[in-house]
C-alpha cells in the first residue's frame, strides 16, 4: 500500500512529505511482473507468468477487469489500477500504515497539530471507504502509466483485454523499471492518497507546505 509519511522535526520549516510503498525498492522501482501475478489467485496463473508460458487471465479475473477498465482511460491502467486497489485494501497493510503513524507521533518534538494530525489520517486510512480506496487506485495508474515503456504498457493493454500474450511479451513484464522521481514539495501519491479523503488541504496547512 501507499503509506503516506508526513515526517516532522521540531523545526515545522523542514517539514517535508514523503511516501512509501512495501519497502525502499518498491519506492523507486516499478514491478511489472508482480504487478501482473498479484491480481490472479491461480497458482498455475502466477506460474505462467513467470515461465512466460502464459496466455491470458481466467474468466474471473477478467471479469473483475472489465468493470475496473470503466475507471480508466487506457485498458492496460486497469492492472496497475487492480493491484493498488488490492494493496490499498488489504487490512494487514493498513496496519503496517497504523504503525507508521503510531511511530511518527512519538517522534521526540513532534509538534501537536502534527500529531493530531497523524491521528485522524491513521484513522481515515485504517478505515477508508471502498470509493476512496479506489480513487486513490485510479490516481495512482493514472500518473504511473508514463513510466512504462511502450512495449509494457501494449502487454497490459493485452492482459485487459484477455488478448492472448506471446511468451516475449511476458518475460519482458519482468524488466523492473525506475519510477519517475518525486518532484515537489508533496509527491504525487501523498496527493492520490489524501485528495479522496479530503485531507490534501490540511496537510498542506499544518505542515505549510504551499
Amino acid at each position: 500500500m501507499v503509506l503516506v509519511g508526513c515526517q516532522t522535526t521540531s523545526n515545522a520549516n523542514q517539514d517535508k512529505a514523503a511516501t512509501q510503498t512495501k519497502s525502499d525498492d518498491n519506492y523507486s522501482h516499478h514491478h511489472p511482473l508482480h504487478m501482473a501475478k498479484s491480481i490472479t489467485n491461480i497458482f498455475e496463473l502466477k506460474h505462467a507468468l513467470t515461465s512466460g508460458e502464459f496466455k491470458h487471465y481466467d474468466q474471473k479475473t477478467l471479469d473483475t477487469l472489465a468493470l475496473d477498465r470503466k475507471l480508466v482511460d487506457i485498458p492496460g491502467k486497469a492492472v496497475i489500477y487492480r493491484y493498488n486497489y488490492q494493496d490499498i485494501t488489504d487490512p494487514a497493510e493498513r496496519q503496517k500504515v497504523a504503525k507508521l503513524f503510531d511511530d511518527l507521533k512519538s517522534k521526540p518534538g513532534a509538534p501537536h497539530s502534527h500529531i493530531v494530525f497523524f491521528e485522524k489520517l491513521k484513522d481515515r486510512i485504517l478505515n477508508m471507504t471502498p470509493e476512496e480506496s479506489s480513487k486513490t487506485a485510479t490516481c495512482m495508474a493514472d500518473y504511473t502509466w508514463k513510466d512504462f515503456p511502450d512495449n509494457q504498457k501494449e502487454t497490459f493493454n493485452k492482459l485487459a483485454l484477455g488478448i492472448d500474450t506471446t511468451s516475449e511479451e511476458i518475460l519482458d513484464l519482468a524488466y523492473t523499471l525506475v519510477a519517475t522521481k518525486p518532484s515537489g514539495k508533496i509527491p504525487k501519491s501523498v496527493k492520490c492518497t489524501l485528495v479522496p479523503m479530503g485531507l490534501y488541504s490540511e496537510l498542506k496547512t499544518r505542515f505549510r507546505l504551499y
